[in-house]
């Protein structure tokens, strides 16, 4: 058995930025639990550059490739070299069997470790089939950087015990192949394609054995910006469970930010944390709350994530102690940068005599990728989908030689090659999926990757542009209002100063107001309706309804550049009737039953919200809606009225 010196040093994240951006070049990984639920997903890092041993795997075996002076010294020990004699390729060869032997050649330790990506098609390795093709490649290396639960970097240095430090021959250099000579890229499907796939699937559904099915589809870019810069701005915009960047010596580069840690082993207790359901997190808390209850009240996905869960139960069972395996959580919910998810987890104890290997092989491609049963999945994936899959449904995994391990399943993911990034997503179908809203799915699952290489722009607060100017001084009509010092307090956060002789007014609060034909005004809540009552629209009091939110939907009448949603909290003791709309107005958003919810004249420069923007329940469009509503009232008025 090799018993290894580990050399530790402080390192900051600085130093470990300037390793990683090595891999833009050079064989390595990066493999880290970015992000996640707190007490649920360990939070931690490993980044591995020049590697001293390349350990390449197919269906049939491994092959070892040596990269520096360390890794030959480490062949030359006895253990490793009679490890290295035995290994074949061909019927008689089990890849499983030599990744294991290779660790059981070391000391027990938390630090030394095997890192590196398997593609889809690793799922074979559970049935023992023999057959030549890559399986990806797993790097053992001589110095890593691993970042602990509070953030901190250390730099780890391995050597031989008993033995001076010898200087690593230089890695080669990643092989990339000339950008020019790719053909233009074509994603499989036309818009509306996978709409049409899905439908054509959702007969395997009924009348079936196929309880659940996961169709994919691959997507395609010219880009120009290094992968390894598209990473770095993918973790900053958007951490992930398992968050990965891997260069594997051949010019591709894999890297992603998934939000599946598929398993998480520690002292032979195996967990998973499946993922299913997926809805854009909208701004702001109150939107993230919006987004988490459309989440959670979805049926089809709560169905969804119970047959993986139960599916990752019945690959697990075998491996675990009787009665071990148990249900920690149940759709938990998980707030990313840009989505919300829902989260089960499962733990067992796995028997004596099991190892990560054997949970890593029996999890390969799982039912969140595949489907419910796989046999039949893979069978209908293989006949469905257009383009194989490569590393989407994959797993990244990094095993030690105490026999703790991590494994992230490879999604939201983009392999670069020769100038194209691929970006593959897909969605798990039940009989009664929706063919629009899966394609709708699919499309958002994109979004990060494309803006992480700068193809698509971040918008702003959606569908108010943050260039409006607002008139630079507001008078503040306070007619009994309850919360007239939180507007005033959102007029000042608007950067409006408030005073008595400003032309431009906003008008909140209960009480009787002067009749007339104000001008230059924003009126708000419960006085937007009682000015609207004056103005020949029908306005009847009401069951008063406070403290509830509106999810609103600007229209194209609206005076900014795109329509767009925003959430918004209604405080209202009376309400608008049906009727027809009195000459001269607007209707600038409604809510979710086609109701107005905000509403101009342009003739009188008069605006009436029927919501609070100054709320802590609506989100920053909200209050951007109501800064284009005091630049629109704060205009001249025009010299003829409709």
């Amino acid at each position: 058995m090799i018993a290894l010196r580990i050399k530790r040093s402080a390192a900051t994240a600085t130093q470990a930025g300037q390793a990683l951006a090595l891999l833009e070049e050079q064989p390595g990984i990066y493999f880290g639990v970015d992000a996640g639920i707190h007490g649920l997903h360990p939070l931690q890092a490993t980044l591995l550059t020049g590697p001293a041993l390349a350990l390449h795997l197919y269906g049939d075996g491994v092959e070892v490739e040596v990269r520096t002076g360390f890794g030959q010294r480490l062949l030359a020990q006895p253990a490793l070299a009679s490890w290295q004699a035995g290994l074949t390729r061909g019927s008689g060869a089990c890849t499983l069997a030599a990744l294991r032997g290779f660790l059981a050649c070391f000391a027990p330790s938390p630090d030394v470790l095997l890192l590196g990506a398997l593609p889809f098609a690793a799922h074979r390795l559970a049935a023992g089939d023999k057959w030549a093709d890559s399986l990806g490649v797993l790097f053992f290396g001589e110095q890593l950087y691993r970042r602990d639960a509070a953030g901190a970097w250390q730099l780890l240095h391995l050597s031989l015990a008993g033995a001076a430090e010898g200087d690593a021959a230089a890695p080669s250099a990643a092989v990339a192949g000339p950008e020019s000579s790719t053909p233009d890229p074509q994603d499989d499907h036309p818009p509306g394609g996978y709409a049409d796939m899905v439908r054509r699937a959702l007969p395997c559904l009924e009348g079936s054995a196929l309880v659940s099915l996961t169709l994919s589809q691959s997507y395609r870019r010219r880009v120009k910006m290094p992968a390894v810069q598209a990473f770095e701005r993918l973790r900053a915009a958007n951490p992930a469970p398992a968050s990965f960047f891997v260069n594997d010596g051949s010019g591709q580069r894999l890297f992603g930010a998934s939000p599946d840690l598929q398993l998480v082993i520690s002292s032979g207790t195996v967990q998973s944390l499946p993922v299913c359901g997926t809805v854009a997190r909208r701004p702001g808390a109150t939107g993230e709350a919006e987004s988490l209850r459309e989440l959670l009240n979805e049926e089809v996905d709560a169905a969804s994530l119970a047959v993986c869960t139960d599916a990752l139960r019945n690959d697990l069972a075998p491996l675990c102690a009787p009665g071990s395996l148990q249900l920690l959580n149940r759709r938990h919910p998980m707030s990313l940068a840009t989505v919300v998810h829902a989260v089960d987890r499962i733990e067992g104890k796995l028997r004596e005599g099991v190892d990560a290997w054997d949970a890593i092989a029996a999890t390969a491609a799982p039912v969140m990728v595949t489907g419910t049963p796989r046999r039949q999945a893979l069978k209908a994936i293989a006949q469905l989908e257009a383009s194989p899959r490569g590393w989407y449904g994959g797993l990244v995994v990094q095993v030690a030689s105490n026999g703790d391990a991590l494994a992230g399943t490879i999604l939201r993911a983009a392999a670069v090659n020769n100038g194209v990034a691929e970006v593959r997503t897909g969605g798990d179908l039940m009989a009664d999926s929706s063919p629009e809203r899966e394609e709708q799915e699919s499309r958002l699952k994109t979004r990060s990757l494309w803006r992480a290489f700068g193809l698509e722009t971040v918008a702003g607060p959606e569908g108010v542009p943050d260039n409006i100017t607002a008139p630079g001084q507001v008078r503040l009509i306070d007619a009994a209002d309850p919360f007239a010092e939180s507007m005033r307090d959102c007029l000042l956060g608007l950067g409006m100063a408030l005073s008595a002789d400003a032309t431009c007014a906003l008008l909140l609060g209960p009480d009787e107001v002067p009749d007339g034909q104000p001008q230059h005004l924003v009126a708000v809540g419960d006085a937007a309706l009682r000015l609207l009552g004056r103005s020949g629209w029908r306005v009847c009091a009401s069951r008063p309804e406070h403290g509830r939110t509106l999810r609103c939907q600007a229209t194209a009448a609206a005076p900014w550049t795109h329509a767009g949603e925003f959430t918004a909290a209604r405080y209202a003791s009376y309400a608008l009737q049906a009727g027809d709309t009195p000459s001269g107005w607007q209707t600038w958003a409604l809510d979710t039953q086609g109701q107005p919810v905000a509403l101009a004249h342009a003739g009188r420069r008069l605006v009436c919200l029927l919501f609070r923007p100054d709320s802590m329940l609506s989100d920053p469009q909200a209050r951007q809606v109501l800064r284009a509503a005091l630049a629109f009232a704060g205009a001249p008025v025009a010299n003829t009225e409709g």
